[in-house]
């Protein structure tokens, strides 16, 4: 009997792809690719994120997006990298590497500080290529925030909330505390968090956040004390049902100290880094939850 062929996975070498523009037309396939790595967006944050910044990725042989990238511009002095991501079948072939060097060559060439919140085993990445430490977060979760006692939270909720308030205070304040104009973003989580959004009466703190694929995203959470975010956070959590995820600063320990006290367990850390860049990003003191390490 004549030997039958074999078939084989035909692939294309990776140093022979084109990086691709990726728009809207990519938003089913980007979602497929941060499904696929058990992440939390859903399409409207590829949507804002592909809107309000510059979307790259690669393609297979027959089409298929395999691997992503983007850029979001932060005013005239940074920009943010995230969502990088290759298919699990593609990883460890440089596709990563090129991404990222690409969106670190377009912020640059910009004249922008590339940004990033990297993981433990990103942060190897990183150094390397000359990204500093600047300060670290965790990932938060509670499986089901209805059974966290009403009593608590309201107890804690002393700070007035303000039922309406203006969007392009709550921008102003975040390009102060956050240190760049992330305009878009912070429309787009306004809109999509009014259900449970907060913004103190008296201090001018504020909470946003956003629906995702397993857990509702609360962040970011800014203000002048502990107490604030504390109550910010109560008044959000007696409107919001189950998964939710919090990006909590290490260094407001008071805060993660109630995080505790409800039932939150951490998930995994996370460090803010900037490529040779040494002065303070914004003010840390005043950052208690962050918007999530796609945005910042």
């Amino acid at each position: 009997m004549e030997n039958q062929p074999t078939s084989k996975l035909v692939t294309v070498p990776t140093n022979t792809l084109d990086i691709i523009k990726l728009d809207d037309r990519f938003l089913a396939d980007a979602l497929a690719l941060s499904n696929e790595a058990n992440w939390n967006q859903v399409a409207d944050d590829w949507a804002m994120m592909i809107t309000a910044g510059e979307a790259v990725g690669f393609q297979d042989i027959s089409g298929r997006l395999i691997a992503s990238a983007l850029t979001l511009p932060y005013g005239d002095q940074f920009g943010w990298i995230s969502m990088v991501i290759v298919t699990q079948l593609r990883q460890k072939q440089g596709l990563a590497t090129r991404l990222l060097n690409s969106c670190i060559q377009r912020l640059e060439d910009k004249h922008l500080v590339p940004l990033l919140d990297a993981t433990p085993a990103g942060e190897n990445v990183y150094r390397p290529l000359g990204f500093l430490p600047h300060f670290g977060f965790e990932r938060w979760e509670h499986e089901a925030v209805e059974y966290i006692s009403q009593t608590a939270t309201q107890r804690n909720n002393k700070t007035g909330m303000l039922e309406k308030f203006d969007p392009s205070e709550i921008i102003e304040k975040d390009r102060n505390i956050f240190g760049g104009d992330r305009r878009t973003i912070i429309e787009s989580l306004i809109e999509r968090s009014f259900e449970f959004a907060a913004v103190a009466e008296n201090n001018g703190g504020f909470l946003l956040g956003r629906n995702g694929r397993t857990a509702t995203h609360i962040g970011p959470i800014s203000a002048n004390s502990p107490k604030t975010a504390i109550a910010l956070l109560d008044h959000a959590l007696t409107t919001l049902s189950g998964k939710v995820f919090i990006d909590a600063c290490n260094h407001q320990n008071k805060f993660i100290v109630q995080l505790e006290k409800y039932g939150f367990r951490r998930q995994r850390p996370f460090l803010r880094m900037a490529k040779g860049y040494t002065n303070k990003l914004g003010q840390p003191e005043k950052m208690f939850a962050m918007a999530g390490p796609e945005l910042g």
